[in-house]
């Protein structure tokens, strides 16, 4: 047992001689300049840390490997000490993140082993990290901890040799130990989010909650605060989608008479439903269940590309609405009978003469438990060599694959030539059904002679209840509502509401203890300390806006609409899936079941998990800025460009146009609803400066000043990432 463990009594007490030699030094309290971070304490008069090596409690420059073999891997570990930290119920080492950067610019993730308070020296919290592998002679590093999303101050330290290295942050500062022990940090309490919200955290929960802030939504939360505009949400009616007829398999019967062209649009592509996606978006009140809908369909995967008639994916849609606040157990039970997803995955005709697998692995890879065995905050589980334990192996695949036997499209309408029935739930045909015993997860048993429905409710009843689903489905939701690298505990307290509706710190007062309640999972992840805040200064948080958010978020905004006849301002046709597709996101026709993207995608030179970033290419980037000097500087989408825009799309800034006449008014305003006021100082300058440029002496000066402000910000990176 490593020496940084809780039980490590002779670090504990060796620990308090050695701080008396290296905190009692200082003369002045730490500084920090948000109260909320953790603050990294350091020598009296310098940003050298104030660390020791855990098993020696020498001073650096620090050996790679220790000569004691106190771990398998023999890797130094590193206790930092911090003030300004206060804990939830639970929280621990996977609360805290932490990195160190040398002087080439390398960035190393640090493991942290162990969080815990510094006996005798109350309100100071000691944090141990492991060196990484490959910094073995790094030099001069500069370390960070992260806490939900707030960063500590940058302290220094040296691995193998001291010198080198970056210069100090700018602005950087010594924080040394106050001269006297400060009072211990309470234990923190949830903010119930119950009053009125500030209006930096109301944007940013309108950017995770909706598809994007506008000025009314956002004076909406302020008014009446977070936890209620959340009930209004969950009760909000479900925009949706149509109930479409169904068409014969072949466009040309499906299509005779009439605008041939129109007809196969309308009946035979997703053009339909692609518009109603940006138009509800852009318009409809339930925001928060479009959003939590719309991960679901990049989790419960099914494509228009193989699917290309519309009637075909609407109530596969119209299933992930209806279940968006409901029970994971009902969703996954529906999402199994839906029949585009029983074509899209072949277990329509799935017999046990000729059984198919692609269902079977998908639910168990992507769906639901993933492929390894997670303790409750969705870290690994590990062998006695350090290895990943699978959840399921060839031979349990194989055995879903047999319990989904006997499946198939229903009967399609009476008097109806070439059409198949996407309309109705899939029914069973009992004599393709397997009926003899099978084996699924965790060695459970399903008697032989099962009806096809028995087999299929067990096995649900098996994944679901396997204890990988709430953080393996909490991780993925988080990831696309808040953070692509949220913390383990994170995961685990949202875990813990899928586990137990009563569980976590928002539960209802009349909770049933229902596992899998997705409205209180939704409820969990939006409400939690690390979703919530003004600002995040943890750089590795939030995620990149995908193209749909990005268009949307966009065009809500700034108020998209049409032109109607006769010249009459209308709503938008909704017609921009062309524009997204350019970006790398072809809407409801994604390529494969893994999505438009790769979950687990890193985002290139770093160890960061960025699954958007996995469409993010130089000309996929170049085609986001295009679309934005078109939105801004082109009058956006012509009426009538093609037979696929009757209205267009157009964005205008009236709201915004009266403050341009000072530039860092406007520039201020824009920061506010586009970025929660988070915008760096030199970013607010150049944008500023640039606005000015354009004189009063200009015709239409006042909106060509909101078009520039405007333009620069949506093009930004410090706007292209939602933090």
């Amino acid at each position: 047992m490593p020496p940084s463990r809780p039980n490590a009594k002779r670090f504990i007490r060796s620990l308090s001689a050695c701080l008396l030699l290296v905190l009692c030094a200082g003369t002045t309290a730490a500084q920090n300049a948000d109260t909320s971070a953790p603050v990294l304490l350091t020598e009296a008069d310098s940003i050298r840390a104030v660390a020791l090596e855990s098993v020696n409690f020498l001073r650096d420059p620090f050996t790679h490997n220790t000569h004691v073999a106190f771990n398998a891997d023999r890797r130094t570990r590193v206790a930092l000490f911090a003030m300004n930290i206060q804990l939830y119920a639970g929280e621990g080492a996977n609360a805290f993140t932490a990195e160190a950067e040398d002087g080439a610019r390398r960035v190393y993730p640090l493991e942290v082993e162990h969080v815990g308070p510094v006996p005798e020296f109350g309100g100071i919290t000691q944090i141990v990290v492991r060196l990484h592998d490959q910094m073995a002679d790094a030099g001069d590093v500069l370390v960070r901890v992260s806490l939900r999303g707030m960063s500590s101050n940058r302290v220094r330290l040296s691995v193998g040799h001291a010198g080198g290295g970056l210069p100090d942050d700018t602005g950087a500062v010594p924080t040394p130990a106050p001269p006297t022990s400060p009072a211990p940090r309470p234990q923190a309490s949830p903010n119930s989010y119950t009053g009125p919200a500030s209006a930096p955290d109301a944007v940013r929960f309108l950017e995770q909650a909706t598809f994007g802030p506008t000025q009314a939504q956002v004076a909406r939360v302020q008014s009446i605060g977070i936890r209620a505009y959340l009930e209004e949400q969950f009760n909000a009616p479900a925009s949706g989608y149509p109930t479409l007829p169904l068409m014969p398999l072949d466009a040309n019967l499906g299509c005779q008479g009439g605008d041939a062209r129109v007809c196969y649009r309308d009946n035979y592509t997703m053009y339909p439903l692609q518009i109603r996606l940006f138009k509800n978006a852009f318009y409809k009140p339930d925001q928060l269940r479009q959003r939590v809908a719309f991960a679901l369909h990049q989790i419960f995967v099914v494509s228009g590309r193989e699917l290309n008639e519309t009637s075909w994916m609407s109530p596969y849609l119209q299933t992930l609405d209806r279940h968006a606040f409901g029970n994971f157990r009902q969703l996954l039970y529906d999402i199994t009978r839906n029949p585009a997803m029983g074509d899209f995955l072949s277990t329509a005709g799935n017999t046990k003469e000729k059984p198919n697998e692609n269902f079977a692995r998908e639910i168990l890879q992507l769906f639901t438990v993933g492929p390894d065995l997670l303790h409750p905050d969705g870290t690994p589980k590990l062998d006695a060599g350090g290895n990943r334990i699978p959840v399921y192996n060839q031979a349990t695949i194989t055995n879903f694959a047999r319990v989904f036997t006997g499946w198939g499209l229903a009967v399609p309408p009476p008097d109806t030539q070439g059409i198949l029935n996407f309309a109705d739930p899939m029914i069973a045909h009992e004599r393709h059904h397997d009926t003899d015993a099978k084996t699924l997860l965790g060695g459970a048993t399903l008697p032989p002679n099962q009806t096809t429905l028995q087999d299929l409710n067990a096995a649900l009843d098996n994944i679901f209840n396997h204890p990988n689903v709430g953080p393996f489905i909490g991780k993925r939701l988080i990831r696309q509502l808040v953070t692509s690298n949220p913390s383990a505990a994170y995961v685990g307290r949202v875990a813990s509401v899928f586990d137990n509706n009563c569980a976590g710190f928002y539960a209802d007062a009349a909770c049933p203890g229902e596992r899998g309640d997705l409205r209180a999972v939704v409820r969990a992840i939006l409400l939690d300390p690390e979703a919530r805040g003004d600002i995040k200064t943890d750089p590795n948080y939030g995620r990149l806006r995908e193209p749909v958010q990005f268009i949307a978020a966009m065009c809500r905004a700034f108020d998209a609409r049409g032109i109607g006849a006769g010249g009459v301002i209308v709503e938008s046709d909704g017609h921009l899936e062309p524009y997204a597709t350019e970006m790398g996101q072809d809407v409801l026709r994604p390529p494969t079941v893994f999505g438009y993207f790769p979950a687990e995608h890193i985002v290139p030179g770093t160890t960061l998990k960025g699954p958007e970033f996995g469409i993010l290419s130089s000309s996929t980037a170049l085609r986001r800025i295009g679309f934005t000097a078109m939105m801004v500087y082109g009058n956006g989408i012509f009426r009538g460009k093609t037979i696929d825009t009757p209205e267009g799309t157009f964005i205008w800034f009236s709201s915004f146009m009266p403050l341009a006449s000072d530039p860092a008014r406007v520039v201020s305003a824009l920061d506010t609803l586009l970025l929660h006021g988070s915008m760096s100082p030199n970013m607010r300058d150049a944008v500023t400066s640039a606005v000015a440029v354009i004189p009063p002496t200009e015709p239409n000066y006042l909106l060509r000043r909101t078009q520039m402000a405007v333009y620069l910000i949506l093009t930004s990176p410090q706007y292209q990432v939602q933090r």
